[in-house]
């Protein structure tokens, strides 16, 4: 019987529900019609956009509200679409249908189509609608005294599905525009209010990537405030950079950017201060890549952000087969200075496929006199850069031209436009070298200073590095220091500002190929020669005005050579070059009574030479006052002697009037 019973009362509820439905349904097909849809929101619309607007078909149902279909908002000027829209669906409350009134608090835009059109700098198609009025449109006028309106419009639910935006940039080229579409986009909103906070969301789909922006919105009406986060999902640079205009493809086409990014913002606080927003996030790239000296080094790696500062985790470059850890911190990101420490790590860096095909800018070129090169251009500077940072990189090992340079360490600073090297060191061919310099960035051309000490490095695979085309010239230990200072950076400007002094020692070696070596030998017609080996070469040198000045001395088995004179940075020779001859090798250089006028008591013999002409060319001849000189001393001495054997007899080594009075003949003679 209670089982009856209560099927009893649930079917007279629902008969009552069913009841109330079809009354609701039908009051809104009274209250609510196409007409009257029409009547209200048409008018209302075109007055506030001053352009055409037209609909299709208007529905009503108590369950889905009110749908608006072809909804197309007319450009201002012409008759392309500014907006499209297949649904524009307005949802209503049913309760307030019982008191004759529509209560409509949700909108929902399906498929809409908006056309953004760029035609000057700063205008747009749609400038006008966001342009200042001279004066603010009246109120609406309040209904009548008793009368209510039908139709509230106040609104607490937004939404927007599959919508899509394009647009077009007619201000550079417009014939052919450059068009950007953003699709996919999603939008909602709920409970929506001027004073109090509500949540929103939006999604899109960028040309290679897909953006994400939810939250909450507050204050909206008097000081909008969000807390949101905006996600960049598997941005394919290659894909973005595809969409981008075609002038700024031009110029990205050379390096071929490549990789994916990912990006998490998290913003929060008022917007008017957006730089005040950033609360945290991170970027995290995955193999992003470009073209660079026919490589294509790529990183990978996470960027984790702060309110003021960016640092990075696990961020490694791989470059040439080799992998580099950076680890970096930037802080006081808002303010000045950019405050940054860094510090690099690797167990090897091949630089070599970077390097130039050509022997590098380093090789000795000049055959001759070197023309005086115009500057390419203005030199850079002065610098201000708001920055201060502290940084060091440690390699294990660094090819470079055949050179392989180990526990290479560099640590450096940069504070008020001065970069200071606290010290460069690594070891090399045997030895090693330090260095230390200072670069003032904030004068025009730079101005710079270093110190570079040098120990026991072989000094032919260095010159094959650094001077290719004097590879397999100069063999030893080498050991340096060198103190220089210079400004300019374009190489006929740096060659006339460089100075500085230094000494240096080879040990243990030896002087051979073209050049100095070839000439001097073939001048001396002296096969020997060819190869100059020593057991120390040493000497002090200043460089000024585009000069350096030689002061040295070669001590070998066989010879015996002090250069002393100039070597131009332009590579011109202006030296004077005293040689000193084995006996051996005087007889082959200068036989008979010339090389007797040439050697001393134990038959070395003195060559006197003037080098000129180049480095890679040099010309020689006999210092003829050295010559004249030397040949008046042998000559009297000769003859002095042969007048004593003649003429005169010594006894116990004393010398008799007449040799004195000879001996002053003699100097009469040969002017001494």
């Amino acid at each position: 019987m209670k089982t009856k019973k209560w099927l009893k009362v649930l079917a007279i509820v629902a008969a009552v529900v069913l009841v109330i439905i079809v009354a609701l349904s039908v009051l809104a097909k009274l209250l609510i019609t196409p007409e009257l849809v029409k009547r209200t929101v048409l008018p209302k619309v075109k007055e506030a956009l001053h352009r055409e607007v037209e609909l299709g078909d208007v529905e009503v149902s108590i369950f889905s509200g009110i749908a608006l279909k072809d909804l197309v908002i007319r450009e201002k000027e012409g008759p392309e679409p500014f907006v499209k829209a297949d649904r524009l669906v307005l949802r209503y409350r049913f309760w307030p249908l019982l008191r004759m009134r529509v209560v409509v608090d949700e909108v929902r835009l399906d498929a809409p189509r908006i056309r953004v059109v760029q035609l000057t700098k700063g205008t747009f198609n749609f400038s006008d609608l966001t342009a200042k009025k001279a004066g603010e449109a009246p109120p609406p006028k309040p209904p009548a005294e008793g009368e209510k309106a039908p139709l509230n419009l106040q609104i607490s639910q937004v939404a927007v599905n599959d919508g899509e935006v394009t647009y077009e940039d007619r201000s550079v080229t417009p014939a052919r525009p450059f068009s950007y579409k953003v699709t996919s986009i999603q939008v909602s909103a709920k409970e929506i209010s001027l004073e109090k906070s509500f949540p929103f969301s939006a999604k899109a789909r960028l040309p290679g990537a897909a953006i994400a922006f939810d939250g909450t919105a507050a204050n909206v009406g008097t000081k909008p405030a969000l807390d949101a986060t905006f996600k960049l999902i598997d941005a394919d640079l290659r894909l973005l950079t595809a969409a981008l205009p075609s002038e700024v493809k031009e110029k990205l086409a050379a390096l071929d950017p490549s990789g994916m990014i990912n990006v998490r913002l998290h913003l929060a606080g008022d917007v008017a201060a957006p730089k005040e927003l950033l609360k945290d996030g991170e970027v995290r790239l995955s193999n992003i890549q470009a073209s660079a000296g026919g490589q294509r080094p790529a990183l990978t790696g996470t960027l984790a952000l702060t309110k003021d500062a960016v640092s990075s985790q696990n961020l490694t470059l791989a470059v040439g087969g080799n992998q580099l850890k950076i680890d970096f911190k930037a802080t006081n990101l808002l303010g000045k200075p950019l405050v940054v420490t860094s510090q690099v790590k690797g167990e090897q860096l091949d630089l070599n496929p970077f390097l130039k095909k050509d022997g590098g800018a380093t090789g000795g070129t000049a055959a001759g006199p070197a023309s005086a090169a115009k500057p390419a251009g203005p030199e850079p500077g002065p610098l201000n850069l708001p920055v201060r940072v502290t940084g060091a990189v440690q390699i294990g090992k660094v090819l470079y031209q055949g050179l392989t340079i180990d526990d290479f360490a560099l640590h450096y600073r940069l504070a008020d436009n001065i970069l200071t090297i606290d010290d460069l060191t690594g070891k090399v061919a045997g030895g090693m070298f330090s260095n230390t310099a200072r670069v003032d960035l904030g004068q025009k051309g730079f101005a710079y200073g270093a110190k570079l000490k040098v120990a026991g490095v072989q000094a032919e695979p260095v010159v094959a590095a650094f001077a290719p085309k004097a590879a397999g010239t100069v063999f030893g230990a080498l050991s340096l220091n060198a103190d220089l200072n210079g400004k300019g950076t374009h190489p006929e400007v740096l060659k006339k500002n460089l100075s500085g002094q230094g000494d240096f020692a080879i040990y243990d070696g030896r002087l051979t190929g073209a050049g100095f070596i070839e000439g001097l030998a073939s001048y001396l017609k002296a096969e020997q020669l060819r190869v100059l080996r020593f057991s120390k070469f040493a000497g002090t040198f200043r460089v000024q005005n585009g000069k350096i000045l030689l002061d040295s001395d070669i001590a070998g088995k066989d010879v015996l050579v002090k250069p002393k004179g100039t070597v131009g940075l332009d590579q011109l020779l202006d030296l004077s070059v005293e040689m000193r001859l084995s006996p051996e090798l005087t007889k082959k250089v200068a036989g008979g009574e010339i090389g007797s006028y040439m050697s001393d008591d134990q038959g070395w013999g003195l060559v006197p030479l003037k080098v000129t002409g180049s480095v890679s060319s040099p010309k020689f001849a006999l210092n003829a006052a050295l010559v004249k000189e030397q040949a008046k001393a042998k000559a009297k001495e000769k003859l002095q002697q042969k007048l004593e054997e003649k003429l005169f007899k010594k006894k116990d080594g004393q010398s008799r009037p007449e040799q004195k009075l000879m001996d002053k003949g003699l100097k009469g003679l040969f002017g001494k």
